[in-house]
């Protein structure tokens, strides 16, 4: 079978763009290592957002980092087990919980980003500042029309 004839996904923008992204992630993945923190991607942006924006909600938080329940959760379990988050109660509503980095995240987060500076400006060498601005723009714009997007509906 050849694959190729229902859908070319070496062309696809989003499978270009995925494809890139893990690779980021794995290489970004293997600078923290070398610096000597056994920490993903994924889990310092969370740690950043948190101490960007103390007191999120989980709910908030899967928002701004655009994470699903099941992954927030597991994220910040393994955050809270290794010590770096805090979870509190929240006083007006005793049903959510306000997250909060600990002063052992933040150092993790100090620590890092000049790891992830670096990293970015090798990774990104061949770019021209342009280049990167129309990037980022391209990309919010795709990011813009999937927010506007309707839910698909199942079928019956």
């Amino acid at each position: 079978m050849d694959a190729s004839t229902f859908y070319d996904i070496d062309r696809a923008i989003g499978y270009t763009v995925g494809h890139a992204a893990a690779r980021i992630k794995m290489a970004l993945r293997r600078a923290f290592a070398a610096a000597g923190h056994d920490v993903t991607p994924e889990q310092w942006i969370v740690l950043y957002r948190l101490c960007e924006t103390t007191g999120m909600t989980q709910v908030g938080l899967g928002e701004r980092t655009v994470k699903d329940k099941t992954s927030i959760t597991r994220i910040l379990d393994r955050l809270e087990t290794r010590g770096l988050i805090s979870r509190r109660r929240d006083a007006r509503d005793r049903r959510s919980q306000r997250l909060f980095p600990t002063p052992e995240g933040e150092d993790v987060v100090r620590a890092l980003a000049p790891v992830v500076r670096n990293f970015a400006a090798i990774a990104y060498a061949d770019l021209t500042d342009e280049e990167a601005t129309i990037l980022r723009r391209i990309l919010a714009r795709i990011e813009a029309r999937l927010d506007a997007m309707p839910e698909p509906k199942d079928e019956p």
